[in-house]
């Protein structure tokens, strides 16, 4: 699967800190391992947010992902949990809800996909179609745009095309 995301960096995160986001939820990212990643254990990916509330919400949306977690930067030692987790410990790959600018246009492969899913599901030209990375509770997905019409299509059904 393409992962467009962001490693979680020390930079990072203090940028994040300083923009007052204090809560940051975790979830497991199976799609942030690659076949080359044979010393890699797990991938996770961590979600900013500036409200509890918010925070919350994606927290219930994941409820059955069994490595979630809410980390609050108001416990000193929940912070000093996500300054490790940005060191990306060995074994692990962790992952920022954030594109990275390098991967913001989707490759020529992702490309074909998106025609193909165009000309079975739409009754677009499969030409000038706007192609953008959008996340929603930790999940990736393609916004498609054409004139005043938009589609948003999960990231994998796009891939299985």
């Amino acid at each position: 699967m393409h992962h467009p995301l962001t490693l979680l960096s020390a930079a990072l995160l203090s940028a994040l800190l300083e923009e007052e986001y204090h809560f940051f939820v975790r979830q497991g990212y199976p799609a942030g391992i690659s076949a080359a990643d044979t010393h890699i254990r797990e991938a996770f990916l961590i979600t900013p947010y500036k409200d509890i509330a918010s925070a919350n919400a994606h927290f219930q949306h994941i409820r059955f992902d069994r490595r979630k977690y809410i980390y609050q930067t108001s416990h000193p030692e929940e912070e000093e949990k996500l300054r490790h987790a940005a060191t990306q410990p060995a074994g692990y790959k962790i992952y920022l809800a954030l594109i990275d600018p390098e991967h913001e246009i989707p490759d020529p492969q992702l490309v074909q996909h998106v025609k193909h899913y165009i000309s079975q599901y739409t009754t677009w030209p499969t030409e000038d179609i706007c192609i953008q990375y959008a996340l929603q509770y930790g999940e990736l997905y393609l916004s498609l745009k054409y004139g005043d019409e938009e589609i948003k299509v999960p990231l994998p059904a796009i891939e299985s095309y």
